[in-house]
């Protein structure tokens, strides 16, 4: 077989066999082999060549289609349009590159094989798009550098596929800033996420690093961001009930308030505190955090202070020191903290004198973790400690 494209040859050749196999041994055969072929591929003037027993088909264009191949992008806002314009950048040559051999003639039953390798190239290109193909037989006209020329044209259009994403839901954490700053920053988000609402998860999926981008740039627009010289890091989890968690840490300041209560134990009580501190990383390059906390032990309403310092060793954990009073006993301490909701934590300290303080945590959203407390200092050393951030 000879003269038809490459992609088109399996689908030729399944017709001719069971033309040839139908078609009785005799003088003829040749000749009605071209004449069906004729009549079954529309577009073509076939020519049938015997060597030995088997027939060599030859195919000729009868007449050369120039093609133009338009897309037509579906309706997306920014930034999903330059998204959608760079995956399709390349697109339309590459399905030009498959009609080039193709008279326009030949439509009328080489459709159903085109289709299959549009849609190779789309699913490479567009996972979870669909495709309609709707070929102009009028001519259309077209200026080149010679003069206008009449071209036949192939438009491809989109439609998204199921999954969709149907509602992405923002939570953010901040081990910096106060609680008020994280939902106000939560609640500005939810619009600022709309663009990927309503487009395939598939796609969605493919351009993840966009999408954490997109959220890191608007939250970085943000004064509440801006102005406490914060840092924004976003982790997102494409699905039709789209996950995107977002840690905002100030990279100077550290400002917290809390209350706590304690469950399973005696002689504990709740507490409130206040926390706050600087980093130093701008003045010492090291991420050093100096810090004072302020408890309140609302049973006897007696104050305690912990002044210390913790150090940044890896991304996730810090160790430090704190000095406590009225006890101005020394404590060691370490912590380690994604600082993400929904995500375990742990913290550990150490006095010589009072023995081990530690607890390991679940945040379970941006206001309430649970803790399994442990503490030496008291004849119930093991319980359950809830905190809730302000």
């Amino acid at each position: 077989m000879k003269g038809i494209p490459p992609w088109l040859e399996a689908h030729v050749m399944r017709g001719l066999t069971a033309v040839w196999s139908e078609i009785p041994p005799g003088e003829a055969r040749f000749d009605t082999l071209a004449l069906v072929a004729r009549r079954l591929f529309s577009g073509y003037e076939v020519a049938v060549e015997q060597k030995g027993r088997d027939p060599i088909v030859v195919f000729k264009a009868r007449n050369q289609t120039q093609w133009k191949v338009f897309l037509t992008p579906p309706e997306l806002r920014t930034p999903t349009d330059s998204w959608f314009a760079h995956d399709t950048a390349e697109m339309a040559d590459e399905i030009s590159a498959l009609l080039a051999e193709l008279p326009i003639g030949a439509l009328s039953w080489a459709d159903s094989a085109l289709k299959r390798q549009v849609e190779e190239i789309v699913e490479r290109r567009l996972p979870g798009w669909d495709f309609s193909l709707l070929a102009r037989l009028e001519a259309v006209s077209l200026e080149t550098d010679d003069g206008e020329n009449d071209i036949s044209a192939l438009q491809v259009t989109f439609r998204p596929k199921q999954p969709l994403v149907l509602a992405v839901t923002p939570s953010i954490f901040s081990s910096t800033l106060p609680v008020m700053f994280q939902s106000d920053l939560t609640a500005k988000l939810i619009p600022g996420m709309s663009p990927i609402v309503g487009l395939p998860v598939e796609w969605v999926d493919m351009h993840r690093s966009d999408v954490e981008f997109l959220a890191q740039e608007f939250l970085e627009d943000r004064n509440a961001v801006s102005n406490t010289r914060s840092k924004v890091d976003v982790a997102f989890i494409p699905g039709q009930v789209s996950k995107l968690d977002a840690a905002v840490n100030s990279e100077r300041f550290i400002f917290q308030v809390w209350f706590a209560a304690y469950a399973g134990v005696r002689e504990r009580y709740p507490e409130a505190g206040l926390l706050a501190g600087w980093n130093t990383k701008q003045l010492t390059g090291l991420d050093l955090e100096i810090y004072d906390e302020i408890i309140l032990g609302m049973s006897e309403f007696g104050l305690s202070n912990r002044l210390g310092l913790r150090l940044q060793i890896l991304d996730n954990l810090r160790l430090g020191l704190e000095m406590e009073w009225p006890e101005q006993e020394v404590w060691y301490r370490a912590w380690w903290d994604p600082a993400r909701v929904r995500r375990p934590y742990a913290w550990w300290r150490y006095s010589p004198v009072y023995g081990q303080n530690a607890a390991v945590g679940y945040r379970i959203n941006e206001y309430l973790s649970i803790e399994l407390h442990y503490d030496e200092r008291y004849k119930d050393k093991i319980g359950l400690r809830g905190i809730l951030l302000l």
